[in-house]
Formats: C-alpha cells, sequence, structure tokens
C-alpha cells in the first residue's frame, strides 16, 4: 500500500492477502499512510529472509526452464520516489508500456512484467494498483499468467494474485487463456481456471478499497477492537503481537481459539485480567457458547496466567488436574535417551538441469522437501570418545547422508534397548515421530527397531503436559517450559528453531565457500543449542516425575 505525494493511493495483491489474514493489520497501515500517528512494527524475521530468498531462486530456475525452451523478454522497473507523484506515474507508466510492447512482439515469455492503472473501477477515491508479474508465457494467440511460489500446494492470497494481474491485461485488450498457473516448489505447475478466480479478487478488491475510504474519513487512528477490522491474534503479525500484550487481550491465553476470545468478549470479559478475576458463576453466565469444561479450563489458563504475571521472580503458577498422567511416565532407566531434531523444511536437492531430486523408484515420482540435519540425544554414555560423553550429535548435509544418519541412530538403539530393556526415548511434541515415519518411508527403511521405538520405546512428553497440568503461561512449548525448571540465564546463542534453520543454511554457504572458520561456528552454534533442547527435554521429565507429582 502507497499514498503519493498528492494523496493518491496504489495497492497490490500483497494488500489483499494482507486484509484476508488480518484487516486490522492492514487498518493500521492505512492509518500510518495518512500521518495519524500510528505505525506497524518491523518485526525481523531470519526465517522469512531465507524462504524469500529462496524464493527468488526458486524464480531464477524457472526462468532458466523458459529461456531454454523459447524467447523471454526480462522487464525490469525502478521505482520513483512516491512523494513525487507525477515521477511516480510517470516511471511506471513507462514500464507498463514496456510490457505492453513486449507482449505486442514475437516473444515466448516475459519476465517481471510491470502492470499499473491510475485508477481501479468503481474506486470511491483515487486509487489505483501495481503489480508484478513473474511470467507471463504465450499459449499459441494468448497469453497465460504464471508465478511461482516455494510453497507445495496453490495458496489462496497467490490465486488471487493471479487474478488481479489478469483483471489488468483484460483491461489492457491482452487475450488471455482460460487459465493461470503456479509453478510450486516441486517443479509441478498448478493450472487453475481464471474464470472461478474473479468473483474473490473482485470481492477483496472492494473491501480493501471500501477500508481506505473509511479511514481517510476517520480522523481518529483505528482503535484495537473497532468491529470493522478484526484483528488476527497470530504471534506472527506484527501489528498484533505488539498490541496484544499491550491491550491485556484474551489472545494470550494459551490454547485460545479465535471464536472463543469472540464469545468471551460478547461475555463482557474485555481483558485477559477481567477474564481471570471473574467468578466461576459469572464466566458460566455469561459466557455463551462453550462448552463448560473447555469454559473451566480457559478460566483457570487465565486466572494462572494472571498469577504468573503478577509474581515475576518467581516460577510459573501451576495446578496439576490429572496426576494419574503423571504416574504413568516410565519409571527413569540409566539407558534412557532424550532427543530433538534439527530440520530444515526448505531443503531441497537438484539435478545440473536444476530439477528437483526425490525419489529414486520408477514409480514414484515424488519430490523430497525437508531434511533433519541434525539427531541430537543425550542419555549416559553415549558418546564414551568426546569429553562431553552424553550428548551424541548426528550431522546430515544431503539426503544420502541424512539415510546413514538414520541407520545409525537405528543401530544405536539396537544396542541400547539389549543393554537396556527398560529405557525409554523422550522427546517433546509430535515432530520427531512424524519425521521418523517420513524419513523410513523416503529412504525405503524397514526396521523392526524403528518399529519398537514407535510402538513401545517413544515418550512424547507434551501431551502429558497438556493432559495433567496447567500453566500460568501464554505458550506450551519447550522453550516457554523451561521458565519451570530452568535458570533464566540457561540458554544462550540461538533462539529457536528458525533461527537453527537459517544457520544452517549459512553453514552450508559457508561450507561451499571454502569458509571453514565460520562455517566451525555456525556447525558449533547449532549443536550448542540442540544438546540444551535435549537437557531441557530431560530437565522437563525429571520435573514433572519431581516436583509436579509431589502437588
Amino acid at each position: 500500500m502507497q499514498r503519493l505525494g498528492d494523496g493518491s493511493w496504489v495497492i497490490s495483491a500483497s494488500d489483499l492477502a494482507i486484509f484476508t489474514s488480518c484487516p486490522w493489520r492492514l487498518a493500521l497501515l492505512a492509518d500510518e499512510k495518512l500521518g495519524k500517528g500510528v505505525n506497524v512494527p518491523d518485526v525481523t524475521d531470519p526465517m522469512m529472509d531465507l524462504v524469500a530468498r529462496l524464493g527468488l531462486e526458486h524464480e531464477a530456475r524457472q526462468l532458466d526452464i523458459l529461456r531454454s525452451q523459447m524467447s523471454v523478454v526480462e522487464l525490469s522497473y525502478e521505482p520513483a520516489d512516491p512523494r513525487d507523484a507525477d515521477t511516480w506515474r510517470a516511471t511506471i507508466a513507462r514500464a507498463r508500456q514496456e510490457t505492453l510492447d513486449a507482449l505486442s512482439s514475437d516473444t515466448g515469455a516475459l519476465f517481471q512484467a510491470t502492470l499499473c492503472e491510475e485508477v481501479l473501477p468503481d474506486a470511491p477515491l483515487p486509487i489505483g494498483f501495481q503489480g508484478f508479474a513473474d511470467f507471463i508465457v504465450r499459449q499459441g494467440d494468448v497469453w497465460e499468467i504464471w508465478d511461482s511460489k516455494l510453497a507445495r500446494s496453490a495458496k489462496e492470497h497467490a490465486l488471487i494474485q493471479l487474478a488481479a494481474y489478469a483483471d489488468q491485461l483484460e483491461r489492457q485488450g491482452i487475450a488471455l487463456a482460460p487459465t493461470v498457473r503456479i509453478v510450486l516448489g516441486d517443479g509441478v505447475h498448478s493450472v487453475h481456471e481464471l474464470q472461478s478466480l474473479r468473483p474473490a479478487y473482485l470481492a477483496l478488491r472492494a473491501d480493501v478499497m471500501e477500508l481506505i475510504e473509511r479511514r481517510v474519513a476517520d480522523a481518529d487512528p483505528v482503535t484495537w477492537r473497532n468491529p470493522l477490522y478484526a484483528p488476527c491474534g497470530s504471534k506472527k503479525c506484527p501489528a498484533c503481537s505488539e498490541q496484544i500484550p499491550l491491550q491485556d487481550d484474551l489472545f494470550q491465553i494459551a490454547g485460545l481459539r479465535r471464536a472463543q476470545r469472540d464469545k468471551i468478549l460478547t461475555g463482557g470479559f474485555d481483558t485477559l485480567r477481567d477474564f481471570s478475576q471473574a467468578s466461576r458463576d459469572d464466566v458460566r453466565r455469561f459466557v455463551p457458547g462453550i462448552g463448560a469444561d473447555t469454559l473451566e479450563g480457559l478460566h483457570l489458563q487465565a486466572r494462572l496466567q494472571v498469577a504468573t504475571q503478577d509474581n515475576p521472580g518467581a516460577r510459573p503458577a501451576f495446578e496439576v488436574h490429572s496426576p494419574g498422567v503423571l504416574e504413568s511416565i516410565p519409571p527413569p532407566s540409566p539407558g534412557d535417551i532424550f532427543f530433538d531434531f534439527e530440520g530444515d523444511p526448505t531443503h531441497q536437492e537438484f539435478a545440473a538441469d536444476g530439477s528437483p531430486q526425490g525419489s529414486r523408484s520408477p514409480d514414484d515420482d515424488s519430490v523430497w522437501f525437508g531434511i533433519e540435519y541434525l539427531f541430537g540425544m543425550w542419555g549416559e554414555n553415549l558418546n564414551p570418545d568426546v569429553p562431553d560423553t552424553s550428548f551424541l550429535p548426528l550431522w546430515a548435509e544431503s539426503f544420502n547422508e541424512e539415510r546413514e544418519v538414520l541407520e545409525a541412530f537405528l543401530e544405536l538403539l539396537e544396542a541400547r534397548f539389549l543393554a537396556f530393556p527398560d529405557m525409554h526415548v523422550y522427546h517433546y511434541a509430535a515432530y520427531e515421530r512424524t519425521r521418523l515415519n517420513a524419513m523410513a518411508k523416503r529412504h525405503r527403511v524397514d526396521s523392526p527397531t524403528l518399529q519398537a521405538l514407535l510402538d513401545d520405546h517413544l515418550v512424547d512428553l507434551y501431551p502429558i503436559v497438556t493432559k495433567s497440568l496447567t500453566v500460568g503461561l501464554s505458550s506450551y512449548g519447550l522453550k516457554a517450559l523451561e521458565a519451570l525448571y530452568f535458570d533464566p540465564d540457561t540458554r544462550s546463542g540461538i533462539a529457536g528453531g528458525g533461527e537453527s534453520v537459517v544457520a544452517f543454511s549459512d553453514y552450508r554457504r559457508a561450507h561451499a565457500e571454502g569458509d571453514a572458520d565460520a562455517a566451525k561456528l555456525l556447525k558449533d552454534s547449532i549443536l550448542h543449542y540442540n544438546r540444551i533442547d535435549c537437557l531441557s527435554t530431560r530437565a522437563l521429565r525429571d520435573w514433572l516425575i519431581t516436583t509436579a507429582l509431589s502437588r
């Protein structure tokens, strides 16, 4: 969204996507452009930066493929300062004309076509449009609009984007194919009927233009609970993540759904503290449409979170409501292992022709996404040949190495099961089980040891926590729970899984460029992070069978 120096507006398909996910964020953006003294915070997300870079690499591969098949006109656009509205418009109009000229030529495809319109049809104010199509490809006598996306399925916002570009081209008199397509991250072309996409695009465009009109007419900045602009409440939303704690919003309640929040608000409880301090009778009486047990659980969660907030120097408040679940934790064994994967969901490997690699089976053409680059384990005497005998990291940088590491992991478990028949492998949340199954399928590993692990020895502590305890924290993630049993300075370095993925990507790049020192520092940082995750899993298990069970 841009506001030019003469007060006119320019929107893009990205603004429609923001409105779809969080109307409040787009309203705040409009007020920021209007100079109402508000701003949408900039949130730095290294993982999103990595995904953006990989998306550009994916786009470049598709460009190379098209170049090998046909002539391609590569276009460019350098925007002018939007404060100088006349120069800005003249610059983008020249880029659009270059696009139209290329569409009138005998070329086979266009790359990075510029599309724009000074004032959209039915705009209540001077509101225009700009967009940049990845590819426009000749299909006989007509043109088909393509987009490249790293995702493995077509997302709604990407389809709306293509419909927006088609709308612009059709009103310039360009003959279009009845379909549009997205080249997905696995190389699959996802083809969609254009006619079916138009209604959603036009409705969204009208909603966004109406939002701008309303924000222009309102002298005051948008308020958090404005009924016209619902917040999404996501921690990943820069607008919401800032306001939720400032407004003491109900979104802070762990496990709360947006529909449940709406019902609690309808009951007259506007903040976390209001809800927590209400009597159980009032909560039952005034909050409609939530089952009695669920509502009681949310109320308890709110009360414990406020209790934690009110005692910042103490451990989080918690209550045990199902001690039998805690008693089901297996007795500790000297053979126990505490296990944590580090995985990169964006990892792909490519053949010399740029095609993504995957299954080597003649009856399976699936493309492989994601790698588990580190199998981290903590257990007594797991790694006897190094000073830190309890931590064993198994490292993989390719799909072939991932198979080797999986096999080494299973060999270790087989020996461990024989030595300690009562041992268990502990992890937190479903990721490890899910990925073990996926890797076994990927690498065609049919192992009785793996089956024994999955059936008898693998213990997920997450459902044990959520079924037995209510903890006064806004998240039940492992790192959040560490406030129960770790000192505040226990963790250092990499702070989360996303940072670990970025560090792995940077490590691979440094390694490929021959920068051994940088590569070692990055790898060591990942190993340190994973080691703490493994230790945290053990500390949580121990805390559950001592402190929690003694309540």
